[in-house]
């Protein structure tokens, strides 16, 4: 894996390394936190407090913005090996000594089809934090506040690891009670700092997001694009979106959607605790559901996210189950890759295969989420 993330990185274009807006972000933060700055009070960022961490090391050990975007790819590089390992042996833990190989093959191949965004977005420390928390939920137990912490620092990171939290709390009462616990003290040690020192600043970094148009690589504004339904392309807010046309009600739209998506897989999940009390298996199952949701109904869905479920959607089933989620998940993994950059050019100006490669990558990630809602088979190592 990290041999396929180092030969993508290099054969990277200059406008996805050394001009990427992202990567700039991230070392202008991380340079003004080094000269004493305030976060929010000092300098705006548009991330969560969380974030900072990863943003620095890489500042420590270089000199100027070129050594820092190498510095940061290594750093990315090795949070996906250590996710890789935990997928690994939650794998093995939760079906068998044979049942590891293709969920870490599937997080493994999954990395290296999204090398465009791998190690040139900080969501592979996000992907770290989910496998940390599955892997705890695979162990159960006193893991359980290791899965908890890895899901407050992913939330305080990036927010969405936030949304596995209720998969959390179904797995085992006592154990899951006190990961909450240990997930809420977590997000507190970074949220509370960031808001006292920061204030409205902080706040205002939050809103943000929430004045963000609809993104071009959205569900929404995939089905808009092959209607007909959209009239121009504009950049906003670090992404492009879609204007004109019925874009405002699609935008209106998405925050029902989401809340919908999300309402039907808090249900979903229930029944099945209902019937047995989730374990490693229906931890990351719902999970990576409850994300699927978020990224299906939400009007932003930057090629990156598709990190996020690389550590759970491999674990959520063994056997035949297990192997069409893997399938379904590389294969969305290759199409965003074949979307953004591929032919990224043909999406913005409405051309062919770009409209059509971002409707069917969209479709799939619909399926996954549909194919993991069913309660999961009770896996192996689980009494």
């Amino acid at each position: 894996m990290l041999w396929g993330l180092a030969a993508g990185f290099s054969r990277l274009p200059s406008g996805l390394r050394e001009e990427s807006n992202d990567l700039a972000l991230y070392h202008r933060s991380a340079e003004a936190l080094l000269r004493g700055e305030v976060p929010y009070r000092d300098f705006f960022i548009e991330y969560p407090p969380g974030s900072l961490p990863v943003f620095v090391p890489p500042a420590l050990l270089t000199d100027g913005l070129f050594g820092y975007i190498t510095a940061f790819a290594a750093e990315m590089a090795l949070a996906l090996l250590a996710a890789l390992v935990l997928v690994a042996l939650a794998a093995r833990r939760l079906y068998g000594p044979a049942g590891w190989p293709v969920p870490a093959a599937t997080f493994a191949f999954g990395a290296i089809l999204l090398y465009p965004v791998a190690v040139t977005r900080y969501d592979a420390a996000v992907a770290l934090a989910l496998a940390a928390a599955a892997f705890g939920a695979a162990f159960g137990g006193r893991w359980l506040l290791l899965a908890g912490g890895a899901l407050g620092f992913g939330a305080v990171a990036k927010l969405v690891p936030a949304l596995a939290l209720p998969s959390l709390l179904l797995t085992r009462r006592g154990g899951a009670v006190r990961g909450a616990v240990v997930f809420a003290a977590v997000a507190g040690l970074f949220a509370v700092p960031a808001l006292l020192l920061g204030g409205g600043n902080f706040l205002e970094s939050l809103a943000y997001h929430a004045q963000r148009g609809l993104q071009v690589e959205s569900l929404a504004a995939s089905v808009l694009v092959a209607l007909g339904g959209a009239r121009e392309v504009v950049f906003e807010y670090g992404a492009f979106e879609l204007r004109g046309g019925w874009t405002s009600k699609a935008l209106a739209l998405t925050t029902p959607l989401t809340l919908a998506l999300l309402g039907l897989t808090a249900l979903a999940a229930w029944r099945a605790r209902r019937r047995t009390p989730l374990g490693g298996a229906g931890f990351a199952r719902y999970a990576a559901a409850f994300v699927l949701a978020f990224m299906l109904g939400s009007k932003v869905l930057s090629p990156q996210y598709v990190l996020w479920l690389l550590p759970l959607v491999p674990l959520a089933a063994g056997g035949f189950t297990g192997g069409a989620l893997c399938a379904t998940l590389l294969a969305a993994c290759w199409l965003t890759t074949q979307v953004f950059p591929l032919h990224y050019e043909e999406l913005l100006s409405g051309r062919s295969p770009g409209p059509e490669l971002l409707l069917v990558r969209n479709a799939l990630l619909a399926a996954l989420w549909v194919l993991l809602l069913p309660a999961p088979a009770r896996e192996k190592g689980e009494g």
